[in-house]
Parts: C-alpha cells; structure tokens; sequence
C-alpha cells in the first residue's frame, strides 16, 4: 500500500500527514499539478475538486504540509481561501488556483494567509516557483492596532423627503472632484433609494446579497457592485422589487465598509431610517454623522427622536445638523425656535433655490456640479471642509497614466 493510500485509508496509517495534497478543478490543470508536485515531493496527491473535497479531505485526514486548491468556481475566492487559512495552521501553505486575474484580490488572498494565488492556465514554470516559495519563512503577522485611515461619513434625514440623499450626493462630489479623494457613495435604502435616480445611472446589482449574505463581499464584488460616475467617485446604489422582506445583516457593513476602504479614502452613506440593525451599526462605525431635517415641526419631532439614537449609538463621532430648503415662506418655524426646541445648535443651512436644483435633477448632476456659485453649492463647499480630515490630493500635472491591465501578473 502507497503512502497516499495509507493516508486516504481511516484503518491505517493516517495519523502521518501527506507532504503536499491538490484539489484540482480540470484535466489540463490537474496534469500540470500533477507533473511539478512530483518533482518536489514524493508522494504528492493529485484530485479533482474544489474547496468543498479539501474540507471532507481534512476532515478523516491530517493537514498536509502544501495544500493547492482549485477556487475557481467558488462564488467567492477570498472567503474560500479565509475558510481554509481558518481551518489549518500556519504549518500547512496554501497555493489557490483560480480564473480571476485581478491583483486587488491576488493581494487580498495573500493577506489572508495563502502563500500564493495562481491564475489559470498554470504553467508549471509558475506552480514551480510557487512551490519554492513555500519554504520561505511566513512574514510575522502585526499586533499593532489598525488605524482607520478613512473617512465614514454617515448622512440620515429627519423625514422622508428631507433632501438627505441630496446632501450625500453633493458631499460624495465635492469630496472626489475637489479634493481629489477617492470616493464611495453608497445608499443603503435598498428600495427606496433616490441616489442612482438623481445621478443618473443605472442601478447596480448585489448589494442586497451582499448585506444578506457578508460572505459574498470582496474585491470582485465591490467591481461587480459600483458604478463608476468620475475617475475618484464610485457609486453603490440598487433598486429593490417590493415582493419579499429585506433580512439585513448588521455585520455586513462592517466587511463592506473594509471591502471599500481598500481603495476609497472617503465613503459617504446614504443610511435609511428603517433597518435598525444597519442604521445602528453604520453610526458606531462612522467618523461624521450628519443630521438632514426641515424646519417642521414633524421634523423637529423625528430629529429630536433621532438624534436620541445616534447619541447613544456613535463612538463620540461629530454630529452635525443641517437645516434644508430654508428661507422660504412654507417654512413652520423660525431656525431660533427650531435649535431651542431640539436643545442642539443647527450647523449649516442651505437655502431654498428650487431653479438651481430642477437644474440639477433634470441635467442628472449635483448641484455643486451644475452651478458652482449658488448658495447651496458655497455652503455645502463650507461643510465639506470642515468634515473631511483627510488632505485634499494636488493635481498631478504632466505625468503619464499607467497602463491599465496587470501584466506582470498575468505572466505567473
């Protein structure tokens, strides 16, 4: 009897762990892996499967020293990779194998602990040297705490109607085209969000999985699920069908808002009323709150009602209140009555100018984009700087755009 079927046998000798073990989804993978592995170990074993064949293998078997897996059909490479990296110890190295040419996820994979991501066709010049790379002593993992490095600006309206999504619409523009930041809009009302409406796009797809089901985010989901409006604003906005209840998860927000903070420095949400769970979660995790409200007295109810909640929610985030659509005859209340009602100072006004904003939503564009100088577009300017910390990027004069495409990568 072979070494590897003693191992693969539960009456013998399986207490000795293989020194290399492959799940391999294809004929012309599987013979590459197949032929290298037996250049470097002894007795290596070579089958066909997948992450779900790996988990039944380690469960009636000892962890092999190099584990190569085949991850291209999994709905998420990442959280396949995570699921096994959780599972072993750091005595066992993984290689995955996958269809996806992304250096973003590459990156992620590695992160998470595999030893290297393969893209398909492998060559064996490439699962070689990958091979070599397992004898490397793995880089000491950091105990030092993660600073947060972005900004998580949470924006909520008192009411419905309120002009929320707008004021999010504009902070998200003026951040990426002003000050050059790379940016994520996201609206969570996932049924009754106006964002994608209002700029003009078409509404993505697979964020209700995605806050359903956390598993499913990464990188390629965050490509998949964004919209790109500029070069520095993307944008995450769906339009739900009312046919079935929404099961939010507040977790998800945790490893959506780390899924984004990879490549955004500034993420503005657009945050629904109802979703408590989600609402709740996105104000302990936000670094600015603001509070959008008219000047009603059915808005002074629910900002009162409202910012009781955020107050016991925020992890000592600002919170800033803005006054919408003020100076106009239907307004209910004075701002005076209003800030001695609430017992909290109104921040910021923008006054009414319905000509500036019909131009804005017939032209599908903020209003800071459409019309610069407008009172609405100064004050919301004003707002923006005093929330973001983060410096505002100088414009690169004369240098050339890199290439798109990974070629290095590509070349295994």
């Amino acid at each position: 009897m072979s070494l590897a079927e003693d191992l693969l046998d539960p009456q013998g000798i399986s207490a000795v762990s293989a020194e290399c073990v492959a799940f391999v989804g294809d004929n012309q993978t599987h013979g590459v892996v197949e032929a290298v592995t037996r250049e470097y170990f002894a007795e290596p074993i070579v089958r066909d499967g997948s992450v779900q064949q790996v988990i039944e293998f380690l469960s009636e078997s000892p962890p092999p020293q190099v584990l190569i897996v085949d991850i291209s059909d999994a709905p998420s490479p990442l959280t396949a990779i995570m699921s096994l990296t959780a599972a072993l110890t750091d005595d066992t190295r993984i290689i995955g194998i996958g269809a996806v040419n992304d250096i973003t996820l590459y990156r992620e994979i590695i992160d998470s602990g595999a030893t290297d991501y393969l893209v398909k066709p492998v060559t064996e010049k490439a699962l070689g040297a990958a091979l070599q790379r397992t004898d490397e002593p793995k880089a000491p993992v950091s105990t030092e705490p993660q600073v947060q490095k972005q900004e998580r600006i949470a924006v909520i309206g008192s009411r419905g109607g309120a002009g929320a999504s707008s004021i999010a619409s504009n902070i998200a523009w003026t951040v990426a085209e002003d000050l050059k930041l790379k940016t994520a809009l996201i609206d969570l009302d996932l049924e009754f969000g106006t964002i994608a409406l209002s700029l003009d796009l078409e509404p993505t797809r697979g964020l209700r999985d995605a806050l359903e089901n956390p598993a499913r985010i990464d990188s390629l989901f965050i490509s998949s699920a964004t919209a790109k409006l500029t070069d520095n604003l993307n944008v995450m906005a769906t339009e739900e069908n009312l046919t079935g209840e929404i099961h939010y998860n507040p977790s998800a927000v945790d490893v959506l808002f780390e899924a984004l903070g990879r490549t955004n420095d500034v993420l503005v949400v657009d945050v629904p009323r109802h979703a408590y769970g989600v609402r709740q979660r996105v104000m302990e995790l936000a670094s600015h709150i603001i509070l959008v409200t008219e000047l009603s007295l059915s808005g002074l109810r629910d900002s009162i009602r409202l910012l009781s909640n955020i107050e016991d929610a925020a992890n000592d985030a600002p919170i800033t209140v803005i006054a919408n659509r003020t100076g106009n005859m239907k307004q209910a209340m004075p701002p005076s009555e209003f800030q001695k009602a609430l017992g909290r100072k109104i921040n910021l006004q923008i006054p009414e100018e319905p000509k500036q904003f019909t131009k804005a939503a017939n032209t599908g564009q903020p209003v800071v984009q459409s019309d610069k100088r407008s009172k609405a577009s100064r004050a919301l300017n004003r707002l923006v700087k005093k929330t973001i910390k983060i410096e505002a990027k100088p414009e690169e004069k004369g240098t050339e755009k890199p290439k798109k495409g990974f070629k290095l990568f590509k070349k295994g």
